[in-house]
Formats: C-alpha cells, sequence, structure tokens
C-alpha cells in the first residue's frame, strides 16, 4: 500500500513540475486526486484494523449485481 501512495505522491509532483499554462480544471483535479488519496487511507486503515474484509465486500456487492 504504501507503493501505491508513493506513486500517487510522485505523480502529483511530477504534474506540479510539468504544470502547462491552461491549468482549467486544475483545481478540480487536484480535489478529485485528494479524495483518493484519503479512501486509500482509510481503506488502508480499516483492513489493517481488521474492522472490513474487503474480499468478502466486494464478491457480496458482484453477487448482488450479477444476481449470483
Amino acid at each position: 500500500m504504501n507503493k501505491v501512495l508513493e506513486a500517487l505522491l510522485a505523480f502529483q509532483a511530477h504534474m506540479f513540475v510539468t504544470r502547462k499554462d491552461d491549468e482549467r480544471g486544475q483545481g478540480t483535479l487536484e480535489y478529485v486526486g485528494m479524495i483518493i488519496v484519503a479512501a486509500a487511507i482509510v481503506v488502508a486503515v480499516l483492513q489493517a484494523a481488521d474492522a472490513i474484509d474487503l474480499g468478502a465486500f466486494f464478491t457480496e456487492a458482484v453477487n448482488s449485481v450479477t444476481g449470483g
């Protein structure tokens, strides 16, 4: 999980350095990136604390959609 966060932070730093002149929508992109990082941290903490079982959660979600 740390490698994912490191990759996200490296990507964000790269985007900051190579920013183009046209920055329309950049704020929205940054907010979406922060939400994704925050969600990943929450999921990692819950998974580490054995508060949730992601495998069972996704299996149940897929079965409810496919009717299986």
